[in-house]
C-alpha cells in the first residue's frame, strides 16, 4: 500500500511539473557561499497501542536548531535538539548538539579535513557523554532555496497572466541571488528595503522580454510578497548535496561514567536531492567499530532516510525511515530497529503547522508498536 501511495504521489508531481516546465534545474544554482538556519519550536501528543495495550501516552515538547554554512575554502554545521515531555507520570528529557567543521584542501575541489563534536544528555544522568570525531572526507552542500522561491514566482506569474513564458535560466538565478541578498539589502536599506528588493527582482523579469507590459503590476507584487514572506503558502528548504566521510571517533565521556574505551572507525555520508521542485530527498548513515580485539566483532550502524512532498503551497507531506543495527561483542545476532513515520503538514500561517502523524516501530525482538501523534509546530526562522 505504501508503495502505490509514493506511486501516485510521483505522478501527481510529474503532471504538476508538465504544468509549468521550468528552464532551470536545482542543481544550476552554484554559489561560491551557501548558507542557512532554522530554528522550530514544536509540542505533541504522542500514543501508542500494542495488541489491546496502551503503552505509550504522551505529550513533550522540542526545539530544533539547525545552521550551517558552506564556502570553497571552509564549512561548518551546528546542529541542536532539545526534548522534553511526559509518559504517564513520569518525566523526561533529552539533549543532543553536533557541531563540525570542515577544511577543504582546494577551492575548486570537494576534498577536505574535518573535526566534529557531539554532546548529549538525558533524563537523569549527572554527566555529559561526548564525542570527537577527526578525518577527511569528500562533497559539498548547496542551499537552493532562492532558486525554489524563484521558481514558485515564477509559477505564479504564469498562472496570473503577467509573463508570456517561462524565464530563462540566467534570469531565473539572477532572481535567486537577489533573494539569496535579502540581509544584505536590510543592512543597506533598513525599514524600505523591501521596495528596493522587489524592484531589483521586477528588473530582471522585465530585462527577460517576458514580461506583459512594463510592470509586473499590484497582483504581482502579491504573489511575490506570499512568496518571499511565506504568507498563505511556504516553500520547503532546498538542499541538494552530498558528503562521505571517514575517520576515527574518540569517546570523551559517557552518560554514567563507565570507561570510554578505545577509538572507533566511524564512516558516514550525507545526501540531499530535490526531485524537480516538489519533492526533497535526504539521506544519512554513520557506521563505526572499535578499533581494537573488537573490530567489527562489535558494530552499530544508522540509516536514517526523508521523503519530503508538497502536495500543495500549505499542504506537505513526509515519510521518514529509520534503521538501527547493533551487534555486541560476543553476541551472534544483530538487534535491528524500523522506524517508519508518515506525516501531514499544513501550512497555517505565520509560520505554524499542525501535523498529523502515524508510524510503525520495530525494535529488536520486541511486538510491533502502532503510533499515532498531532503536533504544533512554530519556525521562529
Amino acid at each position: 500500500m505504501n508503495g502505490k501511495i509514493i506511486i501516485i504521489l510521483l505522478g501527481l508531481s510529474i503532471f504538476s511539473s508538465e504544468l509549468f516546465p521550468q528552464n532551470v534545474k536545482v542543481e544550476d544554482y552554484q554559489v561560491p557561499v551557501s548558507r542557512a538556519k532554522l530554528l522550530r519550536m514544536n509540542g505533541f501528543w504522542n500514543w501508542n497501542q500494542v495488541g489491546d495495550s496502551v503503552i505509550n501516552n504522551a505529550a513533550a515538547a522540542g526545539v530544533i536548531y539547525r545552521q550551517f554554512y558552506s564556502s570553497l575554502p571552509f564549512a561548518w554545521f551546528l546542529d541542536a535538539d532539545l526534548n522534553g515531555g511526559k509518559n504517564f507520570a513520569k518525566y523526561q528529557h533529552s539533549v543532543k548538539i553536533s557541531t563540525s567543521a570542515r577544511k577543504y584542501v582546494w577551492d575548486e575541489r570537494d576534498l577536505f579535513a574535518f573535526a566534529g563534536l557531539d554532546l548529549s544528555h538525558q533524563d537523569y544522568y549527572k554527566q555529559i557523554a561526548s564525542n570527537l570525531t577527526l578525518g577527511a572526507g569528500y562533497g559539498r552542500y548547496i542551499d537552493a532555496t532562492a532558486l525554489a522561491k524563484a521558481v514558485r514566482i515564477e509559477e505564479h506569474l504564469l498562472r496570473e497572466k503577467i509573463i508570456t513564458d517561462n524565464l530563462p535560466k540566467e534570469t531565473m538565478i539572477k532572481i535567486a541571488n537577489i533573494i539569496d541578498r535579502q540581509s544584505e539589502y536590510i543592512n543597506i536599506y533598513g525599514e524600505t528595503y523591501e521596495n528596493f528588493w522587489l524592484f531589483d527582482i521586477e528588473n530582471e523579469i522585465r530585462a527577460s522580454g517576458k514580461l506583459i507590459g512594463n510592470h509586473v503590476g499590484a497582483i504581482g507584487i502579491l504573489r511575490m510578497r506570499q512568496v518571499l514572506f511565506n504568507i498563505n503558502e511556504k516553500v520547503n528548504n532546498r538542499y541538494f548535496g552530498y558528503d562521505v566521510n571517514i575517520g576515527s571517533k574518540f569517546v570523551l565521556s559517557t552518560f554514567d561514567k563507565s570507561r570510554v574505551g578505545s577509538p572507533n572507525l566511524s564512516i558516514s555520508g550525507r545526501y540531499s536531492y530535490p526531485l524537480g521542485w516538489r519533492f526533497q530527498l535526504n539521506g544519512s548513515f554513520e557506521t563505526f567499530t572499535p578499533m581494537d580485539s573488537m573490530f567489527f566483532q562489535k558494530i552499530t550502524t544508522n540509516l536514517n532516510l526523508d521523503f519530503i512532498y508538497e502536495l500543495s503551497n500549505r499542504i506537505n507531506f513526509v515519510a521518514n525511515y529509520r534503521f538501527v543495527s547493533k551487534k555486541e561483542y560476543l553476541q551472534p545476532k544483530f538487534t535491528i530497529d524500523h522506524i517508519f513515520q508518515t506525516s501531514f503538514l499544513y501550512y497555517l500561517e505565520n509560520e505554524l503547522y499542525f501535523g498529523l502523524t502515524t508510524s510503525i516501530q520495530k525494535l529488536g525482538d520486541q511486538k510491533t508498536r502502532l503510533g499515532l501523534a498531532l503536533t504544533f509546530q512554530y519556525n521562529l526562522f
